[in-house]
């Protein structure tokens, strides 16, 4: 039953400071069954307050739900959690727009016209349980179950483990992860042989210096970087943020320093020249843990050209400059500064890593963190400690599951590209088209839009319309759900059980418990409840790998591994880090349970665990390379390449190392090809403009668009509401006599967008930027029609070392729309 939001609240007493809103024409509504309308039409009832983690972006932030007599009305931060410690962004305030959706489904859907028109109809869980586990039955009798796939988006902790457990069961290679945040650590695996985005000690660093990482906007957890951000003034710490287009974390930096597109690898290493040209680098750390720095020797008695010998010679302030547009000046200021204040701390993401040299240039940010020391000391790199959860045993493979899971994956590059991943969307739509090295068959889709969010589109949908049976599990449809042939609806956060645990480059061991604080209002279920079913139905060893009944459950059983270990603590009031470090030095811990039961509930009732003592870690768990140090010149980027040149013919072939590197986008030759290097984008000379997407706070991925309180915000710098725009600097603006609010056409060689021109200081001269997260043709009614999508008119190219999308390297012409 619908009912107007601001009737709503005021069934309740009043609006309790939350904004009415009445965009574009659209009255918000709530939508709630009728019975808890009549029970709110009673009045003001018992009033309680319920814990959980939100998980409407990456961030994990800990909330606090205001219920009355069992209604949730309001949220807030939980002051105790230690990821936000009450802070909150507006995706979180507005939690209650994601419960109270009008557009979501309530039950099981079944398409009932052609895939992509919208056309459903109501069925049963059973019915639609049956059919899955049918479809999913007869493959495995066939001996295909590698034909089956799954595509989640950004699960982490418990549900990634849970879907993975699944497909191997059941057999098959084919579970992938899409998100913008795709393949974000290939540079760390080259240089360290991480596999996990690093955290950052801001708050104990003097100087922290980012190359287009807006963490107080985008990224993993914008909430947890304001609160280290808002200590800035009083522990005396400046922040430099370089970048095309000023950000958030631009605004507020201390100093913001302009960069072209493209170039951010060639400003970090003009800064690394002055910092080893004058020697104001750590030469102790730098001589003793790290590989390639000089010249050096093999084996063989080949003699390589070291990092240091490569930097000096090729990227001079001067020459930094010609390539990036800062002064060589700044560069020279900007070098000292950091070299001159300890401990400072280098950060590299958004812009430095959206290109075709993404790798490259990440790599030269990062190793600047390698000159000055600072890895795996305060103030510098860290990476944290996996929570000591408990886990299940191996799952047990029948004859059928080995044989699928030994097939390959259909989403590995079978060619020379993405060499350092085993998925990127570009793979699997171009696979899943041609049925190489198989057909697919049936497509789990686990929330996320990669349609929307991805370059490709036009592929991407004919690969999904090659797809036998396509089952989605998400609460609203949208662009890509729209061609499933299933919608297994699942619950929203506030209805569900889940973990979230160890945020990327959040800089504690955690877990967040996040649990219902209301019943379903709808006919939905828990997806990870609804694939225990499905393994149930399908039977043998795949229903064996669930030994439990519930995803609660499963949870429960996770916990206590971290009950059981000791270690850190319930998130409380008064836990903190000084205390905790002071008792585990006298072999304490902060709490001791009468039982595992009374450890659970203290969990529910504070919403989480963590752990800020990090354990000392050995050499060999910081730097898991082949030499067991940072490797500037990087031997497991050397190997793959020799992999790939032996699999193109002779492995001392010289044309076959260019035909491999050619085909990688890399111009380098010789040894610096394996060191961090400037590798220039071809963008496309007819064009006189940059393009580059940007993302905002309210909406940073797309998925906040059905909230209308986000649209509302969407343009809050910009003063836009419910549309798009394109900023412009009033000196390219003149060029093109285009003036502010002018309608114009932004235009490139894959299409165009109209948009109306913001003119703004804040951005590079001959530099574009639209924003992202508007322009859906679904996803309900607040998201359809709004806006424009910029990735709809980007370039299908990509960083071919780590698979990410190369969102900035397209240029584009701008004229004013008759």
């Amino acid at each position: 039953m619908e009912i107007k939001r601001r009737d709503f609240l005021r069934l309740f007493g009043g609006v309790s400071g939350a904004l009415l809103i009445d965009g574009c024409g659209l009255d918000e509504v709530f939508d709630l069954p009728a019975n808890m309308i009549e029970k709110a039409k009673k009045g003001a009832g018992i009033e309680a307050w319920s814990s959980t983690i939100c998980s409407l972006c990456p961030g994990g932030c800990g909330i606090q739900v205001r219920m009355i007599d069992g209604i949730p009305v309001s949220v807030k931060g939980n002051r105790f959690y230690p990821v936000n410690l009450g802070g909150m962004c507006p995706l979180g305030i507005n939690a209650l727009h994601e419960l109270y959706n009008p557009d979501r489904a309530k039950t099981p859907l079944r398409r009932s016209g052609d895939r992509g028109s919208g056309k459903w109809e109501p069925v049963t869980w059973d019915d639609a349980l049956k059919t899955v586990s049918e479809k999913l039955a007869t493959v495995r009798k066939e001996g295909k179950s590698h034909q089956v796939g799954f595509l989640g988006y950004n699960e982490r902790g418990l549900m990634r483990e849970h879907i993975s457990r699944f497909m191997r069961a059941f057999g098959s290679p084919n579970y992938y992860q899409f998100s913008l945040t795709q393949n974000d650590t290939v540079a760390y695996q080259l240089l360290q042989g991480q596999s996990q985005v690093p955290a950052y000690d801001i708050l104990n660093a003097k100087l922290i210096m980012s190359f287009g990482a807006n963490f107080l906007e985008g990224g993993y957890s914008p909430v947890y970087h304001t609160k280290l951000y808002s200590h800035h003034q009083d522990r005396n710490t400046r922040f430099v943020q370089i970048e095309s287009r000023m950000s958030l974390t631009g605004a507020n930096a201390d100093r913001w320093v302009p960069v072209r597109p493209g170039t951010y690898g060639a400003l970090a290493l003009g800064i690394a020249y002055v910092l080893i040209r004058e020697e104001l680098y750590d030469k102790e750390f730098v001589k003793n843990r790290t590989f390639g720095f000089e010249d050096w020797v093999d084996r063989f008695g080949g003699k390589h050209t070291g990092f240091k010998s490569d930097v000096l010679g090729n990227y001079y302030p001067e020459r930094a400059s010609q390539i990036t547009g800062v002064p060589s000046a700044t560069i020279l200021e900007l070098a000292r500064e950091l070299g001159n204040t300890r401990p400072s701390v280098v950060l590299g993401d958004g812009g430095a890593v959206a290109n075709t040299n993404g790798t490259f240039a990440l790599m030269a940010v990062h190793s600047l963190n390698a000159l000055l020391g600072n890895i795996e000391r305060g103030g510098g790199v860290l990476f944290i400690d996996q929570p000591p959860v408990q886990k299940h045993a191996m799952v047990s493979e029948d004859p059928v599951a080995r044989t699928g899971n030994h097939q390959t994956p259909i989403a590995q590059p079978d060619e020379i590209a993405f060499p350092m991943t085993d998925f990127s969307i570009e793979s699997f739509a171009q696979h899943v088209l041609a049925e190489r090295p198989y057909p697919l068959r049936i497509l789990f889709l686990y929330r996320g839009n990669a349609l929307f969010q991805s370059l490709n589109h036009d592929d991407l949908v004919n690969a999904l319309k090659k797809i036998d049976l396509i089952v989605s599990f998400d609460s609203v449809i949208n662009e890509t759900s729209e061609y499933a042939d299933l919608i297994l609806p699942d619950h929203t956060f506030l209805e569900k059980w889940d973990e979230v645990s160890n945020v990327p480059s959040v800089g504690f061991t955690h877990v967040g418990i996040q649990h219902p604080v209301i019943q379903p209002l709808h006919d939905t279920r828990h997806t990870g409840d609804v694939l225990i079913e499905l393994a149930r139905r399908v039977g043998g060893t795949v229903g064996a790998a669930f030994p439990l009944n519930t995803y609660e459950e499963e949870i429960k059983f996770r916990m206590k591994g971290v009950y059981l270990s000791g270690e850190g603590a319930v998130a409380t009031q008064g836990v903190r880090q000084l205390w905790l470090d002071y008792l585990q030095q006298r072999g304490w811990q902060i709490g001791r349970y009468a039982s595992f039961e009374e450890f659970w509930d203290r969990l529910l009732e504070h919403g989480g665990w963590w752990n800020p003592i990090r354990k000392k870690k050995s050499s060999s768990e910081v730097f898991r390379t082949p030499s067991g140090k940072f490797e500037f010149y990087s031997q497991t980027l050397k190997a793959s390449v020799d992999r790939l040149v032996a699999k193109a013919g002779a492995p001392r072939s010289s044309q076959n190392l260019d035909l491999v590197l050619n085909r990688l986008n890399i111009s380098a030759r010789g040894d610096s090809v394996f060191l961090p290097h400037h590798e220039p984008v071809s963008y496309e000379e007819d064009k006189p403009l940059y393009l580059i997407p940007f993302h905002v706070l309210p909406n940073p991925d797309g998925q906040a668009a059905n909230l209308p309180m986000m649209q509302e915000m969407f343009g809050y710098t910009a003063r836009r509401f419910w549309s798009s725009w394109v900023e412009i600097h009033p000196e390219t603006a003149a060029q093109y006599a285009i003036a502010e609010d002018s309608w114009v056409w932004v235009e490139t060689s894959v299409g165009r967008l109209k948009v109306q021109a913001k003119l703004s200081h804040a951005i590079v001269p001959n530099v574009i930027a639209i924003p992202f997260g508007l322009g859906h043709t679904s996803y309900g009614r607040y998201a359809k029609g709004h806006g424009v999508n910029p990735h709809s008119i980007i370039r299908n190219l990509y960083d071919l070392i780590s698979g990410k999308a190369a969102f900035e390297a397209t240029k584009a012409k701008i004229t004013l729309a008759s």
